[in-house]
């Protein structure tokens, strides 16, 4: 049986996930999560300026337009190494908001 570990959100905060090859796709800059039998799952995680933007709420407010994010599912990205989380898909599999 695997066990289970605790990551902190601040410890993948600002982190740069990377693809295969070194490939930088961004920095998480945002976790989406949903409560499930009183507790909470992590759903997907934001990436990019435009993530950060939005959770700094500035795009909306400043520039009047959303802003551009990359989405990752939670099973798309290994953050078994918090401080070097790994893109487990193609860099195309991921979503754009």
């Amino acid at each position: 049986m695997r066990r289970r570990r605790v990551v902190r959100v601040e410890e993948l905060l600002g982190r740069r996930v990377h693809a295969d090859g070194g490939l930088a796709i961004g920095r998480i800059e945002e976790i989406r999560v949903r409560r499930r039998r009183g507790r909470y799952e992590v759903t997907e995680y934001l990436l990019g300026s435009g993530a950060l933007f939005e959770r700094l709420a500035i795009v909306r407010r400043w520039l009047r337009r959303p802003s551009k994010k990359v989405v990752a599912r939670w099973d798309q990205i290994d953050i078994s190494q918090p401080d070097a989380p790994r893109l487990l898909c193609a860099p195309e599999e991921l979503t754009h908001e």
